[in-house]
């Protein structure tokens, strides 16, 4: 019936508020309405959304510069960034190592644009060994915006 329990903390400017909450297989909602009341109509939220297993805070608005391609994904997609490992206000944090649930919150991004890097060259040579190999790079970049930031 259970199989984990996950320690869920919300974080007060003064206060830490932490439960050891028994969840299922489905993740149980936490009660957020001290932090929907504080961020403003979601003006002040910031979240922290994993992309690869990258850490990202953003904002609504915000532009992320990605390293890579993303696979399958075009100029001028939207995305649902479902991997929130943080949600905040100016006094309030939330914050699950596990993952925030989907039917709390929602971030969305728009692809922007996919560029590639400036043309450069890596020389690789082993050890003891004269002979060197030069490889050219134009790495990929990807630039997402974040479209909205909103509390359910």
């Amino acid at each position: 019936m259970f199989r984990y329990a996950a320690k869920r903390t919300l974080l007060s400017s003064n206060r830490v508020f932490s439960a050891n909450l028994a969840t299922s297989t489905a993740a149980a909602i936490p009660d957020l309405s001290a932090m929907k009341l504080d961020s403003n109509n979601s003006q002040d939220l910031y979240s922290v959304v994993k992309i690869y297993k990258k850490p990202y805070l953003v904002t609504k608005g915000d532009k992320i510069v990605l390293p890579f391609k993303l696979k399958d994904a075009e100029v001028g997609d939207s995305l649902i960034l479902n991997e929130i490992t943080t949600l905040g206000s100016p006094q309030y944090t939330y914050q699950c190592d596990n993952g925030i649930p989907q039917e709390v919150c929602e971030v969305s991004a728009k692809v922007v644009e996919i560029t590639k890097e400036p043309y450069y060259e890596v020389v690789r040579r082993k050890k003891r060994c004269r002979r060197r190999k030069t490889i050219p790079v134009e790495p990929f970049q990807t630039h997402l915006m974040i479209n909205e930031l909103r509390l359910k």
